[in-house]
C-alpha cells in the first residue's frame, strides 16, 4: 500500500468516527456500486440531486474528491476507493453495535447489578430473583448481599444499580422507594431465662447477654436508636457477622437476640426459639429500593423494580385476605 492511499485510508477513518452522516456513506456506496449517480438515486430512493447534494457534502467534510468524469463515465478517485474498503466495515460495525442495543432495550440482553442488605438479601428478594432468571435469561445478575450502610455506599459509587436496605438512605443522592413492611423482634432459646416471662422491660434486657450483628446492620441502627430512646442501654455483647450464627448461638441457650421477624418464622414455628415479651416493642419499618439520583434507569433496572413492586403488593393483598 502506498502512502498516499494510506493518508486516504486515515482520513476516511477519522472522519467516519467523528462528522460523518452514515446515509451519505450509504449512498457513495450506491454511486460507487452504480457509478452513476441516477441508477443510485433509484436504488436508495431519493431524488439525483439529493444523490449528488450528499455526495458533495461528503467530500468537504473529508476536503478531497471522492469521484471523478472522464468523458461519460464516473470514475472513483483514489480517496474514494479509500473512503469505499473502509465505509462497508464501518457501516457493518454500527449495525451491529444497533442490534447489541436494541436487545438491551428488549431485555435480550445485559446486565443487573443488585446488591441488598441481609433480611432483604436472604428472606424477600431470592424468589423474585427467580422469576426474573426465568423470564429473562440473557440478563446477566451480580448479586451481594451486605450490611445496609455498604449497600447504600456501593450505590453511591455505582458499583451497583439497585439496592434494598432496611431502613431509609442516609444521603441525599439516593433515591429510595419502599417496597415491604417488616417488624423487629426479640426472640431467645426455649430454655433462657426470659423466653418463660410474660413482660420484659428494657432494663431487664440489660442484664444479659445481647448476640448481635457487627455495626453496619441497619437493624441493630434501628433497635439500638429504639433503646435509647427509653432509656435502655446495651448489655454484654457478643458479635457475630451474619443472621443464621446469630440464631444458632441464640437457640444454643447464650443470650437473647433482636431480628427482622421474616428471619425467624421457620425458628418460632418449630419452638426452636421463642419470641420475647419486651414491653413497648412495636419496631416496624420499610424495606427500600435505592439507585442514586442521576442514575439512568436502564430496561433491566425497570423490570426489576416493577417485579419487586408487584411482589409485595400481591403478598400485602394476601395478607389482608386472611
Amino acid at each position: 500500500m502506498n502512502n498516499n492511499y494510506s493518508i486516504y485510508a486515515f482520513c476516511a477513518l477519522v472522519c467516519i468516527a467523528g462528522v460523518m452522516n452514515p446515509t451519505h456513506l450509504r449512498t457513495f456506496l450506491a454511486v460507487r456500486h452504480h457509478l452513476s449517480y441516477t441508477r443510485a438515486a433509484e436504488a436508495v430512493f431519493l431524488s439525483q440531486p439529493a444523490v449528488s447534494r450528499q455526495i458533495q457534502q461528503l467530500e468537504r467534510d473529508l476536503g478531497v474528491s471522492l469521484f471523478e468524469q472522464l468523458g461519460r463515465t464516473l470514475h472513483l478517485t483514489d480517496a474514494g476507493r479509500a473512503l469505499a474498503q473502509e465505509a462497508e466495515s464501518v457501516l457493518a460495525r454500527l449495525e451491529r453495535v444497533s442490534e447489541s442495543i436494541a436487545a438491551y432495550r428488549t431485555l435480550d440482553a445485559g446486565r443487573l447489578r443488585l446488591g441488598a442488605g441481609t433480611t432483604p438479601g436472604f428472606y424477600l428478594l431470592p424468589g423474585i430473583l427467580g422469576r426474573f432468571h426465568r423470564k429473562y435469561p440473557n440478563v446477566q445478575i451480580d448479586y451481594l448481599v451486605d450490611n445496609s450502610r455498604a449497600v447504600e455506599q456501593r450505590v453511591l459509587r455505582n458499583e451497583i444499580d439497585l439496592g434494598f436496605i432496611g431502613g431509609a438512605p442516609h444521603s441525599r443522592d439516593v433515591m429510595a422507594d419502599a417496597v415491604a413492611e417488616d417488624e423487629i423482634i426479640c426472640f431467645a432459646g426455649p430454655k433462657h431465662e426470659l423466653a418463660g416471662r410474660k413482660r420484659i422491660s428494657v432494663q431487664m434486657l440489660a442484664r444479659h447477654t445481647w448476640i448481635v450483628r457487627r455495626q453496619g446492620s441497619a437493624t441493630r441502627d434501628l433497635f439500638e436508636s429504639w433503646l435509647t430512646q427509653r432509656g435502655g442501654v446495651v448489655g454484654r455483647t457478643i458479635e457475630l457477622g451474619c443472621p443464621e450464627a446469630v440464631r444458632a448461638v441464640v437457640a444454643g441457650g447464650i443470650g437473647f437476640s433482636y431480628m427482622s421477624r421474616l428471619a425467624v418464622t421457620s425458628e418460632l414455628k418449630s419452638n426452636k426459639l421463642k419470641r420475647l415479651a419486651v414491653t413497648g416493642l412495636r419496631l416496624g419499618r420499610l424495606i427500600y429500593v435505592i439507585r442514586h439520583r442521576d442514575k439512568y434507569m436502564s430496561p433491566a433496572m425497570q423490570a426489576f423494580h416493577g417485579m419487586v413492586g408487584d411482589a409485595f403488593t400481591s403478598r400485602r393483598a394476601g395478607a389482608s385476605g386472611d
